[in-house]
């Protein structure tokens, strides 16, 4: 994730949907009121820091006024307007899949990133690692692969099928069984669970805008050129309006999948 390139305003047109999977996911934590007073928490692929914004919100209380909260991206676009915040939020530029922390953490948050770091089996051990005893990763990740918005890709993109696939191949989660058997090895709490949104979606061609600032980016960055990159779009965006039409009223319904998982480090 290092040498990616993100366009935060794209990314943003839709803040109101990509943030209540984060809302949901904060909202089923622990508190300070519930006399869970963590002293730092991270926001690993916090992006233009709104989310981190919200734990500030959530956890820098009265009575846990000390709580250092940080945000980490690899993104240079990303941080440059997470920096324009004015809470006291410590951004830092790092790629998840090499970041540590310089002392154990008590709450790992990390919504809609962790897909675009590869080897899971891998990486949640070595998050849960960071957590100090009793700590807890929270984790909300795309689960839509399958959906037509995603599956289209590869039929829009058949005449270049090899960089496609490739592009395609470096986003990808596991199971939920098979996260819960990596996290059982450290945690005592797992919750997953999923939730499927129905985002409702406005203008030309929304759901092209949507995937565009986000699982498209390095599909069509993969393409040779400008003329191929128009094809794909063009038949990109014909297939998408079969099967996601708009309305009469000109809204189009976005069904979009995902999955949740809070887990707690055993005591030592």
């Amino acid at each position: 994730m290092s040498n990616t390139h993100w366009d935060p305003v794209r990314y943003g047109l839709f803040g109101d949907e990509r943030r209540r999977p984060a809302i949901d996911l904060i909202s089923r934590l622990p508190k300070p009121a519930d006399g869970f007073k963590p002293r730092q928490i991270v926001d690993l692929g916090c992006g233009p820091g709104s989310i981190t914004a919200l734990l500030d919100q959530a956890y820098r209380t009265q009575d846990n006024a000390d709580t250092q909260i940080i945000g980490v991206d690899s993104s240079d676009e990303m941080l440059q307007t997470a920096r324009k915040r004015a809470e006291n939020i410590d951004w830092q530029q790092a790629d998840i899949a090499t970041w540590e922390p310089n002392s154990p953490v008590d709450i790992i948050f990390s919504n809609a990133a962790l897909h675009w770091v590869p080897e899971h089996v891998k990486l949640f051990p070595r998050l849960t690692g960071f957590l100090r005893p009793g700590g807890l990763l929270a984790i909300q990740v795309p689960n839509n692969f399958l959906a037509p918005s995603h599956q289209l890709i590869g039929e829009a993109g058949n005449e270049w099928r090899d960089a496609v696939a490739e592009a395609i191949g470096q986003i990808r989660i596991m199971r939920p069984g098979d996260y819960f058997d990596v996290l059982s090895t450290d945690c005592d709490a797992i919750d997953l669970w999923q939730t499927q949104y129905c985002h409702v979606l406005r203008g030309e061609d929304p759901v092209f805008t949507w995937t565009s600032s986000t699982v498209l980016r390095p599909v069509l960055t993969a393409l040779p050129d400008d003329t191929a990159r128009a094809a794909f779009c063009q038949k990109y965006k014909t297939r998408l309006k079969q099967v996601y039409p708009p309305r009469d009223d000109g809204i189009t319904l976005f069904p979009f999948n995902r999955l949740f998982m809070i887990a707690r480090k055993r005591n030592a």
